[in-house]
C-alpha cells in the first residue's frame, strides 16, 4: 500500500546527481543559485523572455525529461534562478531533486494557479497552510499522514503583510486525480477547512522537508470548484497579471535573500 511507501532506512538505488551529466554539472558549477522562483506557465516564461527580464544561465544547461528539456533560467543581474516544471507531484518533485544537485538552492518560491473549493474571487491569493496528500509522491519522502504542514506559510504571510498583499490562508487539497474530484471528496476536504486544489503542493513540501530546503508556496485562484464547476481564468490569465505575480515572488526572494544575510 503507498502508506508503506516511506524507507527511511535504506538508500536510494537512483539519485538525481548520478543522472546529470557531468557536462550539466560542470555548465551549472559557476552560478550560486541559492533562491530559485519554479513555475508551471510555459506562457509565463515566454512573457518574462519577450520583456527581457530572463536569461539561460548557460547554453546546453536544461533541465526536465524525455518530455521535455527546459533551459534553466535566472533574473537578468541577480543570482534567483527561474524554472519551468511539468504538472503534477512527480514532475515537480524530479525537478527539485535535480535543482539541489545542480546549485547550492536554499529556498525555492513556487507560485501557480489552483482551483477554488469556497466561494473566492478569480485571482485570489491563498497561502495554503497544510496540504492533504491525495498523491502518491509524498509518501516516499514523509511518513503517512492525511495532511503535511506547510512550515513557512507563517513567515510567508508575514511578508505579504509587509507588503500589503491580500490573500487567504486555508489548507489545499493535492491529488494527482484532476478528473476525479468528486462531490463527496470536495465536501470532505471543504468540512476539514480546505479552501483549494492543486496538484504539487504536499509532495513539494515532503521533497523540501526530506533534503533540507525551504519552500515557499502560495496559489491563486482559477477556476472554481465551488457549486458547479467555472472555468473563470483558468488558463486565460492576463498577461499583467502573470507578471503581476511573478513580480511578487522576485520581490519575495529579494526579502528573504536579505533576511539571511542581515
Amino acid at each position: 500500500m503507498i502508506i508503506h511507501s516511506f524507507d527511511s532506512e535504506s538508500p536510494e538505488i537512483v539519485r538525481a546527481v548520478e543522472t546529470i551529466r557531468p557536462e550539466e554539472k560542470a555548465l551549472a558549477a559557476p552560478f550560486p543559485i541559492e533562491s530559485v522562483i519554479l513555475v508551471f506557465s510555459g506562457r509565463l516564461i515566454a512573457l518574462l523572455l519577450e520583456k527581457g527580464l530572463i536569461e539561460p544561465l548557460a547554453e546546453g544547461l536544461t533541465i526536465g525529461s524525455a518530455a521535455f528539456k527546459n533551459p534553466i533560467y535566472h533574473i537578468k543581474k541577480t543570482n534567483i534562478g527561474v524554472v519551468l516544471s511539468g504538472i503534477g507531484a512527480p514532475m515537480a518533485a524530479a525537478v527539485v531533486e535535480e535543482l539541489l544537485t545542480l546549485f547550492p538552492v536554499r529556498r525555492f518560491l513556487v507560485f501557480g494557479s489552483c482551483g477554488a473549493l469556497v466561494d473566492l474571487p478569480e485571482g485570489r491569493l491563498i497561502v495554503p497552510t497544510a496540504a492533504y496528500r491525495d498523491e502518491g509522491c509524498s509518501y516516499h519522502y514523509a511518513a503517512p499522514a492525511p495532511y503535511i504542514t506547510i512550515r513557512n506559510a507563517d513567515r510567508l504571510c508575514s511578508l505579504l503583510d509587509a507588503l500589503c498583499v491580500e490573500y487567504v490562508r486555508g489548507k489545499t487539497w493535492t491529488t494527482d486525480a484532476f478528473y476525479r474530484e468528486t462531490e463527496k471528496n470536495k465536501a470532505r476536504r471543504v468540512a476539514e477547512g480546505c479552501v483549494c486544489v492543486e496538484m504539487e503542493c504536499s509532495a513539494l513540501q515532503a521533497v523540501c522537508d526530506f533534503r533540507g530546503a525551504e519552500l515557499f508556496q502560495f496559489v491563486y485562484a482559477a477556476d472554481s470548484l465551488h457549486g458547479n464547476w467555472s472555468r473563470r481564468i483558468l488558463g486565460d490569465l492576463e498577461n499583467d497579471a502573470r507578471l503581476q505575480y511573478f513580480a511578487l515572488a522576485w520581490e519575495l526572494a529579494k526579502l528573504l535573500e536579505n533576511s539571511d544575510g542581515a
